[in-house]
């Protein structure tokens, strides 16, 4: 299966202001101006794979949105935050008839937030499945596209609408994916998605919060469904001071979600969900706290990969 990021920060989208756009051009050149210090031949193409991964690219402003697709061709979209948009633009690219299924996770403001924006929705030719778990999911997306916040109404959609009830902890099959679901800690409700294809698992385990005192408990109690995944993204939108801080809002600090991964002995770990508040620059430097706690708490025996979520990343399985 391969699985792409459309869009990775959490509660409102954030474009890179001109300020941090400034800065991390200037520390881009310095990077490749040093690399060419030591290797004038090099062409522009080759300086810029020899620079550091924090200037080749940057995290992205748009909120959640991932695609998991499968050896069949089926697509799994999983929430449609503002990076909604371009994966709609994308699909509406391809002719004829076709088949969408969206799994929700939850209908706070930027998981749904794309949705108006979505161009599939616009087609008359594409059938879109809404997986979740909330019973009043139809009343939800009712109130969404009110006339009074968007130009056209859900029962103006063109596109057919089918919304599909699930209970958390039951299972489904979407083509060859099995789906397996799990509720998790966040104010009003969240739902992990476990997607299996063949040997092979994927977990989406946006907005949930792992901390306190209970915190030992809650990683036992939450082995059986996170246990040795294959790729799993993960909310990790804090620092451990900012977790502190802000208990009860349902996120986690990047190193509780390494420290969670190497207890459920996770294959590769995805940190994702990012504050709005901190620029690419500060989330990097999270990222390298968790590294380091992962390179002080990993054991020998079990290789954890961590990697920063960044807008149009693809991973294969």
């Amino acid at each position: 299966m391969k699985i792409k990021l459309w869009g990775v920060r959490g509660s409102l989208p954030t474009p890179m202001g001109v300020d941090e756009y400034r800065t991390k051009l200037t520390s881009a050149l310095e990077d490749a101006r040093s690399i060419y210090r030591n290797n004038p031949q090099l062409t522009p193409a080759q300086i810029y794979q020899a620079m550091s991964w924090k200037y080749k690219a940057v995290i992205g402003g748009e909120t959640t949105c991932v695609t998991v697709e499968g050896a069949d061709n089926t697509v799994l979209v999983m929430d449609l935050g503002s990076g909604a948009r371009m994966l709609g633009d994308q699909l509406s690219k391809k002719s004829g008839a076709r088949e969408i299924n969206v799994l929700l996770t939850h209908t706070h403001w930027d998981h749904i937030q794309g949705w108006p924006y979505f161009a599939p929705a616009y087609d008359p030719d594409c059938t879109i499945h809404f997986y979740s778990c909330l019973d009043n999911l139809p009343e939800r997306m009712d109130r969404l596209l009110h006339r009074s916040h968007n130009q056209i109404t859900m029962a103006e959609i063109p596109a057919r609408i089918h919304f599909h009830s699930v209970t958390a902890g039951d299972s489904f099959q979407i083509g060859n994916f099995k789906v397996e679901t799990q509720s998790l800690i966040h104010p009003g409700g969240c739902t992990s998605y476990r997607v299996k294809e063949g040997d092979r698992s994927f977990i989406f385990a946006t907005d949930t919060e792992f901390y306190g005192p209970e915190l030992s408990r809650l990683i036992i109690e939450y082995f059986s469904f996170f246990q040795e995944a294959d790729l799993m993204i993960m909310d990790a939108q804090y620092s451990l001071a900012e977790a502190e801080q802000k208990k009860g809002w349902g996120h986690t600090a990047m190193t509780i979600a390494v420290d969670c991964s190497l207890h459920w002995r996770v294959k590769h770990l995805v940190l994702t969900h990012h504050e709005p508040a901190h620029s690419d620059e500060v989330i990097h430097e999270l990222y390298r706290k968790a590294a380091s706690y992962l390179d002080a708490h990993g054991n020998s025996d079990q290789l954890l990969n961590v990697t920063l979520a960044r807008e149009g990343d693809e991973y294969v399985l």
